[in-house]
Order: structure tokens, then sequence, then C-alpha cells
């Protein structure tokens, strides 16, 4: 996506106030946008999700140039974290309950399921 700059001429005290309230009010339409986005379940689905896909709880030690990609993945985690902590605190606390009772629900399921085919198993070999 191509965009002009918002002043061409640094001098112009005119472009300057410009830019910094275009900059200030796109910056204040992100919060609002990431305070809606974690007050619903959804959001927080996504957001958790995002966070945990760029590592921010793992090691980005990796035997090769892959551990600079891994660093970069989770520097930009750790943005993410940092705004969600900053700006809706309570929610990322609910976010991270949440995120661990569906942990939680999901070990529950697949325990069942592996002891239901380990039954089955012994069954079958009786």
């Amino acid at each position: 996506m191509s965009r002009r700059a918002l002043q061409r001429n640094a001098a112009d005290p005119k472009q300057v106030a410009f830019a910094e309230r275009k900059a200030r009010q796109a910056e204040e339409l992100f919060i609002v946008s990431l305070q809606a986005t974690m007050g619903s379940l959804e959001g927080r689905v996504v957001i958790w999700t995002l966070i945990a896909r760029a590592g921010v709880y793992e090691s980005i030690w990796d035997p090769s140039a892959k551990i600079h990609y891994n660093a970069g993945r989770q520097d930009y985690g750790h943005m993410l974290l940092h705004l969600v902590t900053e700006h809706c605190p309570r929610e990322y606390l609910l976010m991270e309950q949440e995120a661990r009772q569906r942990g939680g629900a999901l070990d529950r399921e697949a325990q069942a399921v592996q002891a239901a085919a380990e039954a089955q198993s012994n069954d079958d070999n009786s």
C-alpha cells in the first residue's frame, strides 16, 4: 500500500502540525480498536494466538540462521504484548485465564480420547 507523505517540508510548521495531528489520531484509533478487540472473546483468542505464534513464551534458539528470524518474530510479539498489557491490562489477565482454561479442557479431552483408544486396543487384544 503506497501512501503519500503527510509532510513534504519539515520547516513548515503547518505541515509538521498537520502530520503530528494525523499521527496522533491514527494512534488513538488504533488504541480504541485494540480495546474493542480485547473486549470480545473472539478478539482475545486472536490476540492470544498472535502472541503465542510470535514465540513470546519460547526460546528463540536455533542452531542455524533461523535464530534471527525467530528473534524478529519474538520482538514483534513483545511489542504486541506490551501494547495489550499497557492499554488493556484487565482484558489481558482475562485472556490469559481463558487460554489456560482452553488448554486444560483440550488436555482433558485428549486424555479421554487416548484412554478410550487404549481401552479399545486392550479389548481387541483380549
